[in-house]
Order: C-alpha cells, then structure tokens, then sequence
C-alpha cells in the first residue's frame, strides 16, 4: 500500500475534511471516509460523513451521510471506518400499565443494569402512547428528545412513529 495524502477538501461545493480515516488497503484508488463541515446554509445540522475514492490526478465523494450533528459525524466515521468493536446490544422491556416501563439490558450476554461498557452506551427511548395523553406539547418533547440522544437513523424512526401517531390522533378528533 502506497502513501496517500488524504483530501482536505470534497465535493463540488469543496467542504473541509475535519478528519480523514483509510479505509482501503489498495492502491489506486485509496478510499478514506471523511468527516466534513457542510457550513452554511446547512438544513439541519452542519456535519457529514462520506467515502471518497482519491487517485493521483483527482478524487470523487460518494455515499454521503448528512445532516449530523459533530457527535453523531465522529461515530459514522468510527463505523463506517470499521472502527468500532461488534457489540450485541439486547434490550428487554416490560409494560406496566400501572407503573414506569422497566428495561433490563445485555451487553455480549451479560447483565448491565446502567446500559455501559468501556465501549457501549445503550440508549432507551420509550414512546409509550398508553401512558400519558398525546398533545402538542408531548409530540414537541418526543420530536426534540429523539433529535438529541438517538442516532440519525433512530431519531428519524422516532420521529415516524411520533408524527404517525400524532396524524393518527388528529384524524380521529376530526372525525368526532
């Protein structure tokens, strides 16, 4: 494998590269996955992940993930650089109606009652619709919470299943 200079800048618009990691061990093209700023006017958030091809004369961004905020930008890169350990996360939730809903939570097949390890943090996040009445101020809590402890992935489920519901929850009240 030859030394290759990572790029500082990607994509037409030339976002900075915040951090480079390679990902490819050959030779033409190198592959890295770079964290960049988005700048301004970012829709959301500022961040980006994205795996660029780079050959001597050129380089090409592709398979971008956006819109992160920079904690979420700095673990795309770990994943998708392979730099994080294989975890297996399980997560057992019991519904009390008449209580708080009780997790009980396994990391590799071992009890963790505070959802850590040296390398995991497991994140619970309950939507519990029988629990409380659905209202504006409940949908805004849910929305915001998702955005600021989940991962995009899980935020945008979250977000799914909160506005799903909220549709739902309307439909029904306009048909009373």
């Amino acid at each position: 494998m030859q030394p290759v200079a990572p790029p500082t800048h990607v994509g037409d618009l030339h976002w900075p590269v915040l951090s480079a990691v390679r990902v490819e061990g050959g030779d033409h093209p190198a592959e890295f996955v770079v964290l960049v700023d988005c700048g301004e006017p970012a829709p959301r958030e500022p961040y980006a992940t994205l795996l660029v091809h780079v050959w001597a004369e050129h380089s090409k961004a592709e398979q971008g993930v956006y819109e992160l905020t920079f904690a979420q930008a700095k673990r795309s890169l770990a994943e998708r650089a392979g730099l994080l350990p294989t975890t297996t996360v399980e997560v057992l939730v019991v519904r009390d109606p008449d209580q708080a809903n009780d997790y009980t939570i396994f990391i590799d097949g071992h009890h963790r009652p505070d959802g850590k390890t040296d390398t995991v943090r497991v994140v619970t996040h309950d939507i519990d619709l029988g629990a409380v009445q659905i209202t504006p101020a409940w949908i805004a809590e849910h929305l915001q919470r998702a955005d600021d402890m989940l991962s995009p992935a899980a935020a945008r489920h979250a977000r799914e299943v909160v506005i799903g519901y909220a549709e739902d929850l309307e439909s029904l009240e306009a048909e009373a």
